[in-house]
């Protein structure tokens, strides 16, 4: 008996398919991994960070609105450990401010 061609290559290309496909872990805050987003020890997050959750959201469109600017942000969050993990992840812009190096040390040897 003959086996069509087609047949045997379908679960070839599923096989490849399934393998192909990996996981990728989100940027969590306080995560582990090359994705995790950490924030600078002792710092509280101010009110209208609250909820996480929607602040997390909707943060793009408050600086759209021009309610402050990537400079003001980077005075708290370090772009490459904070912004960028999440950045990269969703696939928008990166954030990149001259002066971050001034307040984070780590971007100063980049």
């Amino acid at each position: 008996m003959k086996i069509p061609r087609c047949l045997l290559t379908i679960p070839l290309f599923m096989m490849v398919f399934f393998l192909a496909c990996q996981q990728v872990q989100k940027p969590e805050l306080k995560g582990e991994g090359p994705l995790a987003v950490t924030v600078a020890r002792g710092t509280a997050p101010p009110e209208y960070h609250a909820p996480a959750e929607t602040w997390r959201v909707s943060h793009g469109q408050a600086l759209n609105r021009g309610d402050f600017t990537q400079r003001e942000c980077v005075l708290c969050h370090n772009p490459e450990t904070g912004c960028n993990q999440c950045h990269q992840y969703v696939g928008t812009p990166r954030i990149s401010v001259p002066e971050a190096s001034l307040y984070w040390v780590d971007l100063k040897n980049k």
